[in-house]
């Protein structure tokens, strides 16, 4: 049984009476949105060695009946689900790395651009962002070595106004990727979709300007 006693009384009433002011009167502390994600670089050392990986983002795309070419699409949307991810979609994060010799400072990949950081509202394109998070300028970058082709690990080379994006660094890219890529007969001999697409943004990327401004542009034979 519950007993009412003054002290009951007054604690309910100054209780409702303090409710009804804050609920009348406009919210003066209200904390804006970021808008951003947070910067994301992890740093470890190998000997002497420093490396940083500094993620560019993720891109999430629909996935092509032909994707994946040796397996149905039914069977990796079986795995998808497996690892509770969405079915016909992709997602595909992108981590390249800065390596400092102490006399030397390397960028392994380039991300997917400046231009996709803005096409995709910030969810990807980040590397240049996270880079300078992690206390690297991108004007201090010795060498720029390209791995392969495909725009996630070239298309960072630009700037969104087509400048380039490590103005003082020599690039190093595979030799036989290269003469694959740049050669027109390979080009008239491509597949449509995603190979014809993929040769004309090499093009895109591997310009005559950006051969000659660079520092230096090297082939490295395998």
């Amino acid at each position: 049984m519950t007993t009412f006693t003054r002290r009951n009384i007054l604690s309910a009433a100054a209780g409702a009476a303090a409710a009804t002011t804050a609920l009348s009167h406009p919210v003066r502390a209200t904390t804006p949105l970021a808008g951003k994600q947070a910067a994301g670089w992890y740093r470890y050392k190998i000997g002497s060695i420093e490396v940083t990986v500094a993620t560019d983002g993720v891109s999430r795309f629909k996935m092509a009946e032909d994707h994946v070419t040796n397996i149905k699409k039914d069977v990796v949307n079986a795995a998808l689900a497996e690892v509770f991810m969405e079915k016909d979609m992709m997602t595909t994060p992108y981590n390249p790395i800065a390596i400092n010799t102490g006399s030397r400072l390397a960028v392994i990949d380039t991300g997917t651009g400046e231009s996709n950081y803005k096409k995709s509202n910030g969810t990807a394109g980040q590397l240049v962002a996270n880079l300078a998070a992690a206390g690297i300028d991108r004007n201090a970058v010795d060498v720029v070595i390209i791995s392969h082709y495909h725009g996630d690990h070239m298309n960072g080379l630009l700037m969104d106004d087509n400048s380039l994006t490590y103005p003082n660094a020599e690039i190093v890219v595979p030799a036989t990727e290269h003469q694959f890529w740049m050669d027109d007969g390979e080009m008239s001999r491509a597949s449509a979709g995603r190979i014809q697409t993929n040769f004309k943004n090499v093009r895109r990327v591997m310009n005559a300007e950006v051969k000659e401004v660079s520092v230096g542009f090297m082939c490295i034979e395998p």
